[in-house]
């Protein structure tokens, strides 16, 4: 497989609503994103080793894609706005499209069997117009898997800085996944133990802003880091239900009926 990154311009850059900041701490080893891909490897590698095309929407600095092409030996396609943020991807055997879904471009419509939105979602202000555009991307019967920030009473200065609209509930996301377009057909809660954390970080950044809450809120040392990597084996802990601090929805594009 070629590790020559390709970028290909579909659409012109953009500003988005996603702090550049994160992409300093946003790194593969950092223990909440061990964590993401590990919860989306023991639910949904099925889906990743069946499917024939694969992308991600809102790629960024390229830590799924990564994973991905290490994880499962696959070749990942993904579509971003922020062109800063493509050029940090590492080497990587898909291609990276600079390239807006609003704009339906024909060669791109229609094209993927299993679409993934992880932790995007959250920085998009209008969800069912975005997503009733993503569902366009997909064959007949594509597969969509999002992962979204959890429970509204947790948002705090450090989503603020990092332009998320919102965190989520379980009937709301699926609400708006179902009314654009998608049949929802399971949704994981993880991250439990981070709940306490992230009330902390709530008090502690009560009066940051800007880049300086995305340090206090994402940034950790070295051996913060490794204690705090023991936590995704709490996730065999039984929840009975409980939202957790972060999901993962899966949802199949729906048939329309005449």
């Amino acid at each position: 497989m070629s590790v020559v990154n390709q970028i290909v311009k579909l659409s012109s850059p953009a500003n988005v609503s996603m702090a550049n900041a994160w992409f300093d701490y946003g790194k593969a080893n950092h223990f909440w994103v061990r964590h993401r891909n590990a919860v989306l490897d023991r639910h949904f590698s099925f889906w990743v080793r069946r499917a024939s095309q694969i992308c991600e929407i809102g790629c960024g600095n390229g830590l799924i894609l990564s994973h991905l092409a290490q994880q499962y030996n696959r070749a990942v396609d993904g579509f971003e706005l922020n062109d800063k943020a493509l050029h940090l991807c590492p080497p990587l055997p898909g291609t990276l499209y600079i390239y807006n879904v609003l704009q339906r471009h024909p060669d791109m419509v229609h094209r993927y069997d299993v679409l993934f939105m992880m932790d995007v979602l959250e920085h998009i202000e209008n969800e069912v117009e975005f997503l009733q555009a993503v569902r366009d991307h997909l064959i007949e019967n594509g597969w969509l898997i999002i992962g979204v920030p959890m429970r509204q009473h947790l948002y705090s200065a450090y989503d603020a800085a990092d332009g998320h609209y919102r965190r989520y509930s379980s009937s709301y996301l699926s609400s708006i996944v179902q009314a654009s377009g998608f049949e929802v057909k399971q949704i994981v809660q993880w991250g439990h133990a981070y709940i306490p954390l992230l009330m902390l970080r709530q008090w502690l950044l009560q009066n940051s802003s800007g880049d300086e809450a995305i340090r206090q809120g994402f940034a950790v040392s070295n051996l913060v880091n490794s204690v705090l990597s023991i936590i995704r084996y709490l996730d065999f802990i039984p929840t009975f239900g409980i939202p957790g601090a972060s999901s993962l929805l899966l949802a199949q594009k729906s048939t329309p009926t005449n």
